[in-house]
């Protein structure tokens, strides 16, 4: 008689992505797969089905909107419906030990429709997210219950312990990166190693103060006062609130004509990055967070490129001694490493193929989604 697969259902409610998903696309042979998402989720289509149910955050938005919501609603996580959805489910894995659907998914394990509750945690700061009322009893609730957890970084993990977490349930399985989706053009080493082209650097991610977008136009213009300086073009992909005064600042820079501000879909993403001969991201840390992994650095690391990052939170843990690395929020720092590798096209291919290899040794979706079904197994023991 056929064995029948275990039953895997991902909760991620509106943070339903493709950055996260494409690690579980390895393992729908093994599992029977299932994917939570709210009505409006950041992506929909996997490798395996979707259920989609209402929740406060697909709500439009509105001045104060998370504010207003998570203290109505504790968290705004919450997925209506969802204990009743989850009978029969083997897994349940779902993120983060403050958002609702989290608590959801431990009182669906209470009343026997739940075998097993897996919490994957991005988190970085210990005590963190407990200022709304009623978010430290939820927060509290879920350690209790869960049966293990995913830190994404040995920062999360610590955070975690720091919170109370035995350290045997915890283990470390940062996101992965389909290599092969995200693969440079046979001639990229070679382009890499030249300077008889505009010199392309390219920012992916939130365009916040956090990320340091500020501190890349600057040091931007710093190195533009340099001698002997290649022709510039710089790229902001992504959306943010710093927008404007983003451009207000590349304005009076007289940066406009070389700096462009793109959103990409992100089947797109490899071909945004081909553009590219440098990616830089100088995530700051501030009291209330910290970079948590950074998705953008595994793409640039997939797709062969040299990259510009600091220390903030669990980026050292994802790119390992594939970078160069700048001081937070130091303009004149990130300048400087800026320059290495504008001045030096060998730079940028032994940083690139360091890199690329990081990537498949490290973070390929095939690795990452391994560790996952090693965890899963283990829960049954």
């Amino acid at each position: 008689m056929k064995k029948s697969k275990t039953k895997l259902a991902i909760i991620r409610g509106k943070f339903l992505n493709m950055y996260d998903m494409q690690s579980y696309e390895p393992l729908v042979k093994k599992y029977d797969i299932i994917a939570f998402g709210s009505l409006f989720p950041y992506h929909g289509r996997f490798a395996f089905p979707t259920v989609k149910l209402p929740s406060p955050m697909d709500i439009p938005a509105f001045p104060y909107k998370m504010q207003i919501l998570n203290r109505l609603c504790v968290d705004a996580h919450h997925l209506f419906g969802l204990e009743s959805k989850l009978k029969g489910i083997d897994i349940a894995d779902t993120a983060e030990t403050y958002f609702y659907y989290s608590k959801q998914a431990v009182l669906a394990k209470k009343k026997g429709w739940v075998k097993k509750v897996v919490v994957r945690v991005d988190e970085n700061i210990p005590f963190n997210n407990e200022g709304i009322w009623g978010r430290k009893a939820l927060k509290a609730c879920v350690r209790e219950h869960a049966d293990h957890f995913i830190a994404i970084s040995e920062k999360s993990k610590k955070a975690l312990e720091r919170e109370g977490v035995n350290s045997n349930k915890i283990t470390v399985i940062g996101y992965g990166i389909n290599t092969i989706r995200f693969t440079a053009v046979q001639d990229h080493w070679r382009r890499l190693g030249r300077n008889t082209h505009p010199l392309t650097i390219l920012f992916v991610g939130r365009l916040e103060k956090e990320k340091g977008v500020y501190e890349v136009i600057d040091a931007i213009r710093i190195v533009l006062q340099k001698k002997n300086i290649p022709h510039i073009r710089i790229i902001f992909a992504g959306r943010g609130s710093e927008e404007p005064q983003m451009k207000k600042f590349i304005k009076d820079y007289e940066l406009e004509t070389q700096t462009s501000f793109v959103n990409v879909a992100y089947k797109d993403m490899p071909k945004l990055y081909r553009q590219a001969d440098i990616v830089v991201a100088p995530s700051k840390r501030t009291k209330t967070w910290e970079e948590q992994f950074n998705i953008a650095l595994l793409e640039a690391q997939s797709m062969g490129l040299p990259i510009v990052t600091t220390r903030s939170g669990g980026i050292p843990e994802n790119a390992g001694d594939a970078a160069l690395f700048c001081d937070e929020g130091d303009s004149q720092s990130l300048s400087r490493q800026l320059l290495r590798f504008i001045q030096s096209p060998s730079l940028r291919v032994q940083y690139g193929r360091k890199a690329r290899e990081r990537a498949l040794k490290v973070h390929d979706i095939r690795i990452i989604a391994d560790k996952l079904d090693r965890v899963y197994q283990s829960l049954f023991v």
